[in-house]
């Protein structure tokens, strides 16, 4: 059960854990916001300045969702979070090293496949559970995981296409200087010029990051079957029972116990 609590009351690991996270996230945060700053002054060619203002504002996301939701993400999950936002939107966009470095752009997407699939156990913590008593039950999971994670990539696929569209970014190319000069001899700005620019646009890179992030995603399927056939942690016993806050509502769990028992209540 992961029934919400202050953070004052989160089991002693789980509260230093949490507060780790949170030193983490502000920090990323604040680097992205003078980032942002930088960029501004200095001029910005790559739009590198919308990035970082998303990237300061969107480290904070898990902390809205968990307080509309109630639930709390756990360590493993604010880890891959930072991770993937960290690697591509700070490393890879604010610091160019998207375009600096070729192999960079798909071994996010390799990262994120992996990192991807700690959030998809949220909603198969029950079934995970069971599995663990019964490995067969681990087999259709692993099965849906990875398609649940293939859906998240076509998902990302779309927000790069939209964010290109609308916001002027380049996530899945640029368009070529000629083709560039001809819209713009066309008198097309905006988001028509966009548009028009994009069908010029290689689809390699979507064919690439997709192909990645299924690389990343059967690395972590085959990682958790081997953990269930072998029976051994592996790492994945100790992730899966990080996700399912084993050590998060300890607090909860007592305040419960305390409501069920009649004699503690007299």
């Amino acid at each position: 059960m992961r029934t919400w609590v202050k953070i004052g009351e989160l089991e002693h690991r789980a509260y230093t854990k949490r507060c780790i996270i949170l030193l983490a996230e502000a920090a990323i945060s604040v680097t992205a916001a003078i980032l942002a700053v930088v960029n501004a002054v200095q001029g910005d060619p790559e739009n590198r300045v919308f990035t970082c203002v998303c990237t300061a504002v969107f480290m904070w996301v898990p902390h809205v969702l968990e307080r509309a939701a109630k639930h709390r993400f756990s360590a493993s999950q604010h880890a891959a979070y930072i991770v993937m936002l960290t690697g591509s939107a700070v490393i890879g966009s604010a610091f160019n090293v998207f375009n600096k470095v070729e192999w960079y752009d798909c071994l996010m997407h390799f990262v994120s496949g992996y990192a991807m699939m700690i959030f998809i156990m949220i909603p198969f913590c029950a079934v995970l559970e069971r599995a663990e008593e019964d490995r067969r039950k681990g087999v259709p999971a692993v099965l849906i995981l990875f398609l649940c994670s293939m859906g998240t990539a076509a998902v990302w696929e779309i927000m790069e296409f939209a964010a290109d569209l609308l916001a002027g970014q380049a996530s899945q190319g640029h368009v070529p200087p000629e083709i560039a000069a001809m819209l713009e001899e066309q008198g097309l700005t905006g988001i028509k010029a966009a548009w028009e620019g994009m069908k010029y646009v290689s689809v390699l890179d979507t064919d690439l990051d997709m192909l990645c992030h299924m690389g990343g995603t059967l690395l972590f399927c085959l990682h958790y079957a081997l953990h269930l056939a072998t029976g051994r942690n592996l790492g994945m016993g100790t992730l899966t029972a990080d996700i399912r806050g084993a050590d998060m509502n300890t607090a909860a769990r007592e305040k419960l116990a305390v409501a069920d028992d009649p004699a503690e209540t007299e």
